[in-house]
């Protein structure tokens, strides 16, 4: 299975037993099925990666006061927060809790897996059993060949597209594990568009995105994306010129199984 731990915590014993039915369905062994936090502390203790769906309720304390606490056990946790129904002033508490993905609604819903997949990698991965694949959607082949150059020999796998179209293509006939992305191609705004249409594919919406660009140099003027997720909504951010370094330490801490 995944070299990650695999937490389904909830209240309810029905819906604790959907959520871990649908992942035992897709292949994962070794479900931990909890309902107090306490339990979860007493496994989380010196794991290095861990998944936990977290539901709204737990019998101790509520879903979303577990959030801080899971993190604080295990450094490289993703949280997938539950909640059989959903209002706009709660899932704005979720948004701010900055979890991996809120799911809303019935626990028998194969999308978790997905979400489960894309998080820690699906059942029976592990990062000595495949290479991570690396999709690059840039206009310039130059950059392309300067990436390969340390990644392959790094053993990630590196596709290459250089259009917007081209890159949505791929990505959706055989999702990568991250997408590096520039924003100026043909115009200053192809990557935000494809951010956006990504986001909205259920293929690849929880598919890591990891904006690379010198569009600071080009407008003369900062521009952090992570600081408006409407108009870019990556997962990290590198400007150009990028150091291997620097890419090295964001696909490690983006990829879904570890390189």
């Amino acid at each position: 299975m995944s070299n990650a731990l695999l937490l389904v915590l909830s209240a309810d014993d029905g819906r604790r037993e959907e959520f871990r039915r649908v992942l035992s369905e897709a292949g994962w062994k070794g479900i931990a099925s909890l309902s107090l936090i306490s339990d979860a502390v007493r496994m989380l203790r010196d794991t290095t990666r861990a998944c936990a769906i977290v539901d709204a309720e737990l019998e101790d304390i509520p879903g979303l006061k577990a959030v801080p606490i899971l993190r604080g056990l295990c450094d490289q946790i993703k949280i997938v927060f539950a909640a059989p129904v959903n209002t706009r002033e709660f899932e704005a508490q979720v948004r701010a809790a900055d979890v991996f993905y809120y799911h809303v609604g019935p626990a028998d819903n194969t999308e978790i897996a997905a979400v489960v997949r894309n998080a820690i990698g699906g059942p029976g991965s592990g990062c000595a059993e495949r290479n991570p694949k690396v999709l690059i959607v840039d206009d310039d082949p130059d950059f392309h060949r300067f990436v390969r150059t340390f990644l392959e020999p790094s053993g990630y796998s590196v596709l290459s597209a250089y259009s917007p179209q081209e890159g949505l293509d791929m990505a959706r006939g055989k999702p990568p594990d991250i997408i590096m992305l520039d924003i100026i191609m043909e115009t200053t705004t192809d990557g935000f568009a494809f951010c956006r249409e990504a986001r909205r594919d259920p293929r690849i919406r929880h598919t890591p995105i990891l904006g690379v660009s010198a569009i600071e140099g080009v407008i003369g003027v900062p521009l952090p994306p992570h600081a408006d997720p409407d108009l870019f909504p990556v997962d990290g951010y590198l400007n150009k010129p990028i150091t291997p370094e620097k890419l090295f330490a964001e696909l490690k801490r983006l990829l879904p199984v570890e390189a």
